[in-house]
């Protein structure tokens, strides 16, 4: 329980899901927190939240992260408020459940200045100060969609496959400064995810239960993941023993499956 004691988080895309709950976990081991999201009073209700509970100092900083401009005001916002980040987890993102053709542009640009630009800009603001004080962590927010293409969600898939990639060169480069990367690869996961991405309120019953994993316990493994110095975490057996399946699959077949689950995913999950 005493991971964090004296020790900071900036958690973003705190407002909800995963996000949410893996600033509530790391306020449960003692942890202070920054949290960054759009939704100012949902981030200021779970700042009350944490202190009730834990006791937990909450900055609630309201970024848009689709703006090339956040990352740095983050970082700014951070410094002149004396804070020292000892842990950046990078949470935020979303995706789209359609074919590329028809998802509309600004959609498509704004998924990768979430999921690929504001995830980068803040890995490598944060981790300056990290690699001066030869110590700290980062806790990328990837996807199980990042070891396959996926058709029907193709620019969802690429962004997390560059976040992967991403956090496996990082995971090398910071070692000697003491500094753990790790990325977080759930699947199908039980948030506000897929109706933001489908504009469906499911369940979705061509999606099997064992197929849907719990926020809480995603966040809880996420969490043990990264102070166990693991490079890449996968939640749940059925996506691990895919994810190990793929590896002896050729790229065609693993293709030809991908877009048949997208294509299920377009009615949710």
């Amino acid at each position: 329980m005493a991971h964090g004691y004296g020790k900071t988080a900036l958690v973003t895309g705190a407002s909800t899901g995963i996000g949410r709950e893996l600033a509530a976990v790391f306020a449960e081991h003692g942890y202070n927190l920054v949290v960054v999201a759009r939704d100012v009073a949902k981030l200021e209700s779970l700042a009350g939240e944490l202190y009730d509970a834990y006791g937990t100092s909450v900055t609630v900083v309201p970024k848009d992260l689709s703006k090339a401009t956040a990352p740095q005001q983050i970082f700014k916002a951070v410094n002149e408020a004396g804070i020292h980040i000892d842990v950046l987890i990078n949470n935020a993102g979303f995706g789209t459940f359609k074919s590329f053709g028809e998802t509309p542009l600004s959609r498509v640009t704004e998924m990768v200045a979430v999921n690929v630009a504001a995830l980068t800009a803040l890995s490598h603001l944060f981790a300056g100060p990290m690699i001066e004080n030869k110590e700290g962590r980062i806790l990328n927010v990837a996807s199980v969609a990042a070891f396959n293409p996926t058709p029907g969600a193709a620019v969802y898939g690429a962004t997390k496959a560059f976040v992967l990639s991403l956090t496996e060169a990082l995971s090398e480069e910071l070692k000697p400064y003491n500094i753990a990367v790790t990325a977080l690869c759930p699947g199908l996961t039980e948030t506000e995810f897929s109706r933001n991405a489908t504009g469906k309120a499911g369940p979705n019953p061509a999606v099997p239960n064992f197929m849907k994993l719990d926020a809480r316990q995603v966040a809880r493994e996420g969490f043990e993941a990264l102070h166990a110095n693991e490079v890449i975490r996968i939640n749940g057996l059925a996506y691990q023993l895919g994810v190990e399946w793929l590896r002896y699959t050729p790229r065609s077949v693993a293709r030809t499956i991908g877009g048949m689950f997208g294509k299920q995913l377009e009615d949710g999950f």
